[in-house]
């Protein structure tokens, strides 16, 4: 284990406090969670390498997986470790199909000490009323309702993602854990697709917020040099400050990005022929089947 992370976790159990609003379900769930030095969520991306992860987290971590883990277990996980579901519909049903889970069940040797549900839908306008009361759900024996706890949080028209669902449920209501990120990078790899219905770019906002703060730990950046790019900046050059910095970097990364959008769409107008003409010889072999 770094010593930077070993520093993390005894600064965390110097600032534990315990909000008396929780459910009875996010009681238990903590629970489970106080039991461990540090909770290692593990993102369903290819930046994730379980072998270096286990190899440089506490012995005593629990590791929390999400159901499409066969992308990043290719062999039984032996290690304690809890299994993530997304709900929907208010919790009546799996976002995931059955496959899905026989094949997340087997990567498990012992079995999940647990296994919860997430409900996060579509945020609502700004506004719009939140769940009064935190659901349930009887799929899942511990349901943690995104909607109900953060309201119209997230932008208006999009879903967080589970994992960013987790995280920030876990950040507010259960302080005692260490909780480390793994593969939270929010970025496009070659192989696993993004699902463009989330906002990546505002959850690795958020996300950093809490890194900033001390709250959670990123896998990755225990790895690396602690200083990030920007950082070096302002100890390079003090008399920038880091509100200057971000800010002038904040409007540099919107027009690049606002580029990249436009660039994107010439391509994808350029190349509508193209996929015109995919589409009818797919359609075209379906029909022959």
């Amino acid at each position: 284990m770094t010593e930077r992370m070993q520093c993390f976790i005894s600064l965390r159990k110097q600032s534990a406090w315990m909000p008396q609003n929780m459910s009875m379900q996010a009681e238990d769930f903590e629970t489970i969670l106080s039991g461990y030095e540090m909770v290692a969520l593990i993102a369903n991306s290819e930046s994730v390498d379980i072998t270096k992860i286990t190899r440089t987290l506490p012995e005593n971590t629990l590791y929390i997986f999400f159901t499409g883990c066969a992308k990043v277990l290719t062999e039984p996980f032996g290690r304690d470790a809890v299994l993530c579901h997304r709900l929907v519909a208010g919790g009546t049903k799996f976002l995931k199909s059955q496959k899905h889970f026989d094949r997340a069940y087997s990567l498990f040797k012992h079995g999940p000490k647990a296994e919860i549900g997430v409900i996060a839908e579509r945020s609502p306008a700004n506004g719009a009323t939140a769940p009064s009361q935190p659901r349930t759900s009887e799929l899942v024996p511990h349901t943690l309702d995104f909607d109900h706890t953060f309201g119209s949080l997230y932008p208006v028209d999009r879903s967080p993602t589970t994992g960013f669902a987790l995280a920030i449920w876990l950040a507010e209501k259960a302080p005692r854990a260490n909780i480390c990120l793994c593969g939270f990078t929010g970025v496009a790899g070659l192989q696993f697709n993004m699902y463009t219905g989330h906002d990546w770019t505002f959850e690795q906002i958020m996300l950093q917020l809490f890194v900033k703060k001390g709250r959670i730990l990123r896998f990755e950046d225990s790895l690396s040099e602690p200083a990030g790019t920007f950082a070096q900046i302002h100890h390079r050059f003090p008399e920038f400050s880091e509100a200057t910095i971000a800010l002038v970097a904040s409007n540099v990364l919107a027009n690049r990005y606002t580029g990249m959008e436009r660039q994107m769409a010439k391509l994808w107008s350029k190349t509508k022929l193209e996929r015109r003409i995919r589409g009818f010889f797919r359609r075209f072999r379906s029909f022959g089947h």
